[in-house]
């Protein structure tokens, strides 16, 4: 069987056996025809036979428990079948770094220093000039948007630039205390 033929036109012919064999209550023909189905979805398993996308359809199938529909029209459930021995190619040994990679490496991670969580300081509100957002009181632009920054949203627009980030410091500090360990 070749890799363009695939097995699915195999299937076909052999399902279509394996129904007149039922028809004509020839239980030996039946047998054996459900044998050759389930020896060559374990080369189909294995990677021995047919296409990869059958391969993959197949490998699918029994990894998701669902029975190929064209084996359960004729009450052949894949699941009852063992599963197959060797399902995916074996892994390669890794082959060791050349002494020059091994340098190069060590010496970026060198240069990155040593790990740490550390995150530059965010607040959780800024003042932002916005004044296309079009906020007015009274008749009288807002342009200055106290911005929620883990929400990504204004919470609250002002005229005065020194008033709204002088509010967006004071709420930044009263959350962030409200979370501080005691």
């Amino acid at each position: 069987m070749t890799e363009a033929a695939g097995i699915t036109a195999w299937r076909s012919h052999a399902i279509q056996r394996l129904v007149e064999a039922r028809r004509a209550g020839d239980p030996v023909t039946e047998q054996q025809t459900v044998a050759e189905l389930l020896d060559m979805h374990v080369a189909l398993g294995e990677r021995r036979t047919g296409t990869s996308e059958e391969q993959r359809t197949y490998l699918l199938a029994r990894s998701t428990r669902t029975p190929l529909p064209e084996l359960a029209a004729v009450g052949i459930d894949t699941n009852e079948w063992p599963q197959p021995p060797h399902s995916s190619p074996a892994l390669a040994e890794p082959l060791p770094a050349s002494p020059d990679t091994e340098e190069r490496i060590t010496s970026i991670f060198n240069a990155a220093g040593p790990l740490t969580d550390w995150r530059p300081h965010v607040p959780r509100y800024e003042a932002r000039y916005r004044p296309q957002d079009g906020q007015r009181f009274q008749g009288k632009p807002l342009p200055w948007a106290i911005w929620d920054t883990r929400e990504g949203i204004a919470v609250s627009y002002h005229g005065d630039q020194e008033l709204a980030e002088y509010q967006a410091e004071q709420a930044s500090e009263r959350v962030e205390a409200r979370w501080r360990p005691a």
